[in-house]
């Protein structure tokens, strides 16, 4: 009897060898599929590694009653969009990412021209040598030598005019300014206005961050002061739940670059696809009553900067990026109509990039950041060199005022402070006030400030301490200029911070480089210095 295998033939496979066989086949396809994915995103994350600086943005934050939410003075700031730029800038002593700030008499006695914006003027994407206002003062000793033009600028993300007429009464007036410049940018219009700044961020409108306007019961619009808590959600807008997948991505591109960099990819590309709540103000020809009170809230912020500058002998004009587009474009065409009938000029940096040559989206901002690169930076302080060619008078006939303005609120503290003895000298002079210590230096500079200072303050009674210091018999109270720091300004620096309200015995005080040791240290009776009142 014969059969296949006698005579050499194979017999059929069963159905199980089939698909033990399909089975090795995809295994096989999908362990070297594992494996070069691996080698894959082991070689990005290398590359990614060596490529980018850091991966996480740092922005320190500090407060001021007057101005709201501002840089901590003397601070690391690190920014990027994980794609085009990676910088690391230092804020300086007055909370601004830019160089320290000219002295007052120096200020005075040149033709200074202040910029006050947003994130233009701030300016993170490009390092602090590029921006835009330093560039304007090395052109102009090179081009307008005669003029001695030197510059400051004072920019905080996400703010429009109206948040930003602080910036001028407590820090540009006081330089005593020839020629302040606005910079105005395509986001201007929603910023202006409580309602629309709110939906945006998703915050409520009466309790914004910043110096903001209201509309009276009678139509006045006036000014309020930042709102000095934590932002409040809108009722109507809860919290989204975050669900597992977006907090464990959050927490990979927060360690890996390449998982940082894929992330910022998708969302740069998303972005193209979403709306904007600013943008009727380009599109849209008949606006909804709230977008028209924006146009109202801007007019009053630039009747606001036009008294302040007749009032201060200053020029003042609008610098309008090109994310506003040129004559024609509806944004541009809006704000121009409320500047010239303001008497305020504008500098269209669009019309003077294509003047260049160039296309302004695409030349002078990042490929993924619709900011300033290099070039826009550049193109910017070109357009305004032209402009003080064309308008030399602005530094050379400029009018002063009658009087010098008066000095800063905080200035007029510190002198008000110094008048009395300090409890304690030493690289700060040291004052004890009604449940408050102050530090008063004068001259001072950002050096002064850098170091952490420690203020222990030791109770007469130890059982007053909070339960967890009771050990060490003394509350542990140590801070970083900033926060509630006043703001330093013409080499000039005050900090003061409020003391328990039990009885106190003695302070130690000072400041210390951690792992390094003290620099300068203090310790006195509270009522050593008029009973603890000091003043």
């Amino acid at each position: 009897m014969s059969n296949a295998k006698t005579h050499g033939v194979k017999p059929h496979p069963s159905v199980a060898g089939r698909i033990r066989r399909v089975l090795r086949l995809v295994g096989w396809n999908a362990l070297f599929l594992v494996l070069g994915l691996a080698l894959i995103g082991v070689a990005g994350e290398t590359y990614f590694r060596l490529r980018t600086p850091f991966v996480e943005k740092v922005h320190p934050y500090a407060w001021s009653p007057t101005v709201g939410a501002i840089f901590t003075p003397n601070a690391e700031v690190r920014h990027t969009n994980g794609l085009d730029f990676w910088t690391i800038s230092r804020t300086n002593i007055l909370g601004f990412p830019d160089r320290e700030p000219i002295m007052l008499e120096r200020a005075a006695a040149s033709c200074h021209v202040a910029m006050i914006g947003d994130s233009y003027v701030e300016a993170l994407q490009v390092p602090i040598a590029d921006k835009f206002h330093v560039r304007l003062e090395e052109l102009a000793a090179e081009e307008l030598r005669h003029l001695d033009i030197t510059t400051s600028a004072f920019g905080i993300s996400g703010t429009g005019q109206v948040n930003q007429l602080a910036y001028y009464d407590e820090f540009a007036r006081h330089l005593r300014p020839a020629l302040l410049v606005l910079a105005f940018v395509s986001n201007d219009f929603m910023n202006n206005a409580p309602i629309l700044d709110g939906l945006h961020r998703g915050v409520d409108p009466d309790r914004l961050k910043y110096v903001s306007a209201t509309r009276d019961a009678d139509g006045t619009i006036t000014l309020r002061p930042p709102y000095p808590g934590a932002a409040v959600r809108m009722a109507a807008m809860p919290p989204p739940p975050v669900p597992w997948y977006t907090r464990a991505t959050d927490h990979l591109t927060g360690i890996s670059p390449l998982a940082n960099w894929l992330d910022a990819k998708w969302r740069a590309s998303a972005s193209t696809t979403r709306g904007h709540i600013g943008a009727p103000f380009k599109s849209t020809q008949d606006l909804p009553p709230v977008y028209e009170d924006a146009l109202d809230f801007t007019a009053f912020a630039l009747d606001q900067f036009r008294e302040r500058a007749d009032r201060d002998g200053t020029a003042v004009v609008i610098l309008s990026s090109h994310t506003m587009g040129t004559r024609g474009d509806l944004a541009f065409d809006r704000m121009t109509a409320l500047a010239e009938s303001r008497g305020i000029p504008v500098i269209d940096q669009y019309d003077y990039i294509t003047r260049q040559g160039a296309i302004p989206w695409r030349d002078a901002a990042w490929a993924h950041d619709g900011h300033w690169n290099v070039a826009g930076h550049q193109w910017a302080a070109e357009a305004l060199l032209e402009y003080l060619k064309q308008n030399q008078a602005i530094c050379t006939t400029r009018k002063r005022p009658a009087s010098p303005p008066p000095p800063p609120s905080w200035l007029t503290d510190y002198e008000s402070i110094a008048s009395g003895e300090p409890a304690a000298r030493s690289v700060f002079d040291v004052y004890t006030g009604e449940n408050t210590v102050a530090y008063l230096k004068s001259p001072c500079s950002a050096a002064d400030v850098q170091a952490r200072f420690f203020l222990h303050v030791v109770p007469e009674n130890v059982e007053d301490l909070p339960a967890h210091r009771q050990q060490y018999g003394f509350d542990n109270l140590d801070f970083h200029y900033g926060g509630n720091a006043a703001l330093a300004f013409g080499g000039q620096c005050i900090a003061e911070r409020p003391l328990p309200d039990y009885p106190i015995a003695r302070i130690r005080t000072g400041q210390f480089t951690p792992g390094e040791g003290r620099i300068w240290e203090a310790e006195f009776p509270v009522g050593a210095v008029d009973g603890g009142q000091g003043r």
